[in-house]
């Protein structure tokens, strides 16, 4: 999939950078996961967790004096590729910052923020980062084993940043998604990430996607409309998320969803996540560390 989805970025590339990516030896391509252009600067990769630099006949390097240099124009090319050549289509996108692409790969902006207290658009793009998805299919089968083999149940999955909280609630959905009714509250198209409506991972034959929708409308569309066994959301814990999952207390429907911390003690203190335990909302939490299951809790007994 990382391999397929790399020559799908590199669509959206000038012809003059593409070329020099597609001389990158395969078994060194698949590891990129991110390309960063950034404006009449050298063109930048990461790979295994390692940033370099990227020469004319396609390798790379630590030295940015031998990097290829990305121009305003290249810039320009590109965002225009990426927006599909519509960019006023893709307004809502460019404010919060990204685009999600063909494959599920998203697109990073940088630029000049316009607006009066609420980002509106973008001006100036002056730099953009081109994230390679990859689906880690398997990788909460043993958790799913765990917890679900006796029924469905209400989770939370909290962790750090880049500790795999997205990636296992992607992967429970697909394994769950092949038996049970799920909505999917995808705000930043970062589970199913929909292209064009379409979901460009595998999150289970069963599952439905609210793609863009906040947590709150979201939340309330699902169960009224769509009658999901299983209700998932991405990084909870504002008011209105607490407000929409309690004013679901009645429908019977089962939660998934994620929360930012340092660990299970941390988010139980929180005070929105705290009224939704105390409510027996969520029956178990898991602790993800390193992209690994750390720790499973029961927090209703």
């Amino acid at each position: 999939m990382s391999r397929q989805n790399y020559k799908k970025v590199l669509n959206y590339l000038p012809e003059k950078i593409s070329c020099i990516f597609r001389k990158i030896p395969s078994d060194t391509a698949e590891n990129i996961n991110e390309i960063r252009l950034r404006v009449n600067r050298p063109i930048a990769v990461t790979s295994l967790g390692e940033n370099y630099f990227v020469t004319a006949n396609g390798s790379l390097t630590l030295s940015d004096s031998l990097s290829i240099i990305c121009t305003s124009g290249d810039i320009l090319d590109s965002f225009k590729a990426v927006c599909e050549y519509s960019i006023h289509s893709y307004q809502k996108e460019i404010s919060q910052g990204f685009i999600t692409i063909e494959g599920g790969n998203r697109v990073g902006i940088c630029g000049t923020a316009v607006g009066q207290g609420k980002i509106e658009t973008l001006k100036y793009i002056s730099g953009l980062n081109f994230r390679i998805a990859g689906q880690a299919s398997g990788c909460a089968g043993k958790l799913c084993e765990r917890l679900f083999s006796e029924g469905i149940r209400s989770v939370l999955v909290t962790g750090e940043p880049l500790s795999g909280k997205t990636t296992y609630l992607r992967d429970i959905c697909r394994i769950l998604g092949k038996q049970h009714r799920i909505s999917i509250i995808d705000e930043r198209s970062e589970i199913a990430a929909c292209h064009h409506g379409i979901p460009q991972n595998d999150i289970g034959s069963f599952s439905d996607v609210l793609d863009g929708f906040d947590k709150k409308n979201g939340i309330e569309t699902a169960i009224r409309v769509m009658s999901p066994e299983i209700v998932v959301c991405d990084e909870i814990g504002g008011k209105d998320d607490c407000i929409a999952i309690l004013e679901s207390i009645n429908s019977g429907v089962k939660f998934l969803a994620s929360v930012h911390g340092k660990s299970i003690d941390e988010i139980l203190k929180r005070e929105h996540i705290k009224k939704l335990v105390d409510y027996g909302i969520f029956e178990f939490a898991v602790f993800l560390e390193d992209r690994k299951v750390k720790e499973i809790r029961a927090i209703n007994d």
